[in-house]
């Protein structure tokens, strides 16, 4: 196990802190070790109409420059429980809300930086119900069938790690069922 010996905060902003660690390896040495301080936790919402549809949005990326495949989804607000956190982001990006909304399972977003978690939730029996979208935000929706959803992956036209990691989660839920 590492043994941390002292942290600085080298820079604060709303969205990002950055805290610099020296540790203490295993082996004896000392290094230094960046890291991001999370605030809050994360969703990922598999929105799935009476169909079988699944609702996947495109958005333009900042800094990767690219319109992206992404399902909805977006921070919880520190002391917010997170199935609240999914129904809101849900309602925001999807214009929906979902009559049942359940935890399909969580992972660390980049466990070599930071805590933080991505939980994600299956949304079915959904109903119009908007909220206002954050400003930064603009999307193009597509409902697609699994099949279709898993040609784009294997076409390589979904890059994003956030969808693929919930992908596997979303279909592993799917094999538990049969």
């Amino acid at each position: 196990m590492w043994k941390t010996i002292s942290s600085k905060e080298l820079f604060k902003h709303p969205r990002i802190t950055l805290i610099e660690d020296e540790v203490l390896l295993p082996n004896g040495h000392q290094t230094s070790y960046l890291r991001f301080e999370e605030k809050g936790e994360a969703v990922t919402i598999i929105a799935q109409r009476d169909d079988g549809k699944i609702l996947l949005q495109k958005e333009y990326s900042y800094p990767p420059n690219q319109i992206l495949f992404q399902f909805p989804g977006g921070g919880v607000v520190v002391g917010e429980d997170v199935k609240v956190g999914a129904q809101r982001e849900l309602q925001e990006e999807a214009k929906v809300k979902a009559i049942n909304l359940s935890l399909l399972g969580s992972y660390l977003l980049n466990n070599r930086r930071s805590t933080a978690k991505m939980h994600v939730f299956i949304a079915e029996s959904l109903v119009s119900a908007p909220l206002a979208s954050d400003i930064e935000e603009s999307f193009e929706d597509f409902w697609l069938s699994e099949e279709e959803i898993d040609a784009l992956i294997s076409k390589g036209e979904i890059i994003n790690g956030n969808v693929l990691a919930s992908w596997v989660l979303f279909k592993n839920h799917k094999l538990n069922l049969l």
